[in-house]
């Protein structure tokens, strides 16, 4: 090769080598874990939506690995080691018992949490924590209090808690200060696992329970279609935790909206995070609580659902 050919083909590296390198970096796929959740959860589909939205695109970009812990998310630490061993990029997590499983498995992998209160214990005990929580404990009682509102004539109502729940004694502590101050007598019915749900309510129809409330936990969420429709076919009027209640036939939820922080706040914060923010560094987002009601499921109850609150309605679902 003489020397001409030579200065050329060097030169000519010099421009193709470097794009080699853009289109390398380029391809590079970001690996998001996510737990728990099916392929299919409208969760899930929420985040998806959020993270087009900053460019990460499922097949081209982006590669989600989602984990369901099944019913009572006993599966999840496993699932948490299988994230780790993946090597995931960050793991998003979705109530508090995922949480758990990710930060047993984890002191390194960003993690991103949703789905837990502000009262959860070490939400900020590793540098690789970020998320949003929630004010739980002040919006269980005024989630009670709207019930009432919505049914003056309530003077019974069930609470489906989960035992297990980190903050199920400070929830149930202060909604029967509430309730014994608005006159109204609380009876607690334990839901560990889905088989919990059918005997509680059967309890409901013996005990003349005149309505029902949720707590906030995983378990309790992931059985939110049979609960509200058990509660429908015994004529309970409800009030739940999040919209995603409501729009499988729950009359009343306060809270914040569930798919709004998956689409909005959790892609932003992984954003930064894969741009090279620390969690740590990230401030916790706080959601604002709506208040969401369903006439459908109120006309089908034979209720009039008070101007008060459907005046203070976020959302008013006909």
């Amino acid at each position: 090769m003489d020397r001409r050919a030579l200065i050329c083909t060097f030169a000519f590296s010099l421009l193709v080598v470097p794009l080699i390198t853009h289109a390398q970096q380029a391809e590079k796929v970001v690996r998001i874990g996510v737990l728990p959740a099916t392929a299919t959860s409208p969760g899930l589909q929420s985040l998806r939506e959020g993270l087009k939205e900053l460019g990460y695109v499922e097949g081209r970009n982006l590669a989600i690995e989602a984990r369901d812990g099944g019913p009572t998310n006993d599966r999840l630490p496993a699932l948490a080691a299988e994230l780790v061993g993946l090597r995931v990029d960050v793991i998003v997590t979705q109530g508090p018992y995922g949480l758990e499983s990710a930060k047993e498995a984890t002191k390194t992998i960003p993690i991103v949490f949703s789905g837990v209160g502000a009262n959860f214990p070490g939400i900020r005990s590793e540098e690789n924590l970020t998320g949003v929580a929630e004010e739980i404990i002040e919006s269980t009682v005024k989630r009670l209090a709207l019930l009432k509102e919505a049914v003056p004539s309530l003077t019974r109502v069930g609470v489906l808690a989960n035992p297990n729940n980190y903050g199920t004694q400070d929830y149930l502590q202060r909604c029967h200060a509430w309730a014994q101050a608005a006159g109204v007598a609380l009876h607690v019915y334990e839901v560990r696992e889905p088989n919990d749900i059918a005997p509680a309510f059967a309890k409901m129809v013996d005990e003349h329970v005149e309505g029902v409330i949720a707590f906030t936990d995983s378990v309790i969420f992931r059985q939110r279609d049979v609960i509200v429709q058990t509660a429908l076919r015994y004529g309970l009027p409800g009030s739940y935790p999040y919209r995603e209640w409501v729009t499988v036939g729950g009359l009343l939820s306060y809270g914040p909206n569930f798919a709004a922080t998956l689409r909005g706040p959790i892609p932003a914060m992984i954003d930064k995070i894969l741009k090279g923010a620390k969690p740590s560094e990230l401030p916790l987002e706080h959601p604002k609580s709506e208040v969401f009601v369903n006439l459908k499921t109120a006309k089908a109850l034979g209720l009039t659902i008070p101007q008060s609150v459907l005046l203070r309605a976020d959302e008013v679902i006909q």
